[in-house]
């Protein structure tokens, strides 16, 4: 059954994009939740969700009353591969992070409870930021252990 969330996940996916795309052109804004899957029991609760359902997707949507800056993202190089995949020598993976590792640097640098965390952390870079102080291992560890017994309660794990 791990194969029929796997699809479903994808497909709800696939779903909330060409919903946000559509809502994006009646001038509608969005913002997805990265907390969804990481709360799934919680919102399954709150949602009364039967057996052999999970939420995986979830997003805020209605008209903006700001307009804000688009947040800096790596450039396509970062992302595509043309026909197979390739990996990228170690210069290529410096230039290709280069402007988020700045932009980005500045941007929680910009806020003084981040930047004081920051400084009193000891990281020197984005990288770390993100793997010492925002996703750990151990808080990877317990999300998945979080994800999986929900999955098992909703009957994707008992086969």
């Amino acid at each position: 059954l791990f194969g029929g969330i796997t699809i479903a996940a994808i497909d709800a996916t696939l779903v909330s994009q060409n919903v946000a795309i559509a809502a994006e052109a009646k001038g509608l804004g969005l913002c997805y939740m990265g907390s969804t899957l990481a709360n799934c029991e919680q919102i399954g609760k709150i949602l009364e969700l039967p057996e052999g359902v999970v939420p995986v997707v979830g997003y805020s949507l209605g008209y903006a009353d700001e307009s804000p800056q688009i947040r800096d993202r790596l450039p396509l190089a970062g992302l595509v591969h043309n026909e197979v995949y390739q990996d990228h020598t170690e210069q290529q993976i410096s230039d290709i992070y280069q402007q988020r590792e700045t932009a980005g640097w500045q941007r929680y640098m910009a806020f003084p409870e981040l930047k004081q965390m920051i400084e009193e952390s000891g990281v020197e870079n984005l990288a770390q930021i993100y793997t010492k102080l925002k996703y750990t291992k151990e808080s990877h560890i317990e999300f998945s252990q979080s994800v999986l017994s929900y999955l098992k309660k909703q009957g994707f794990m008992n086969q």
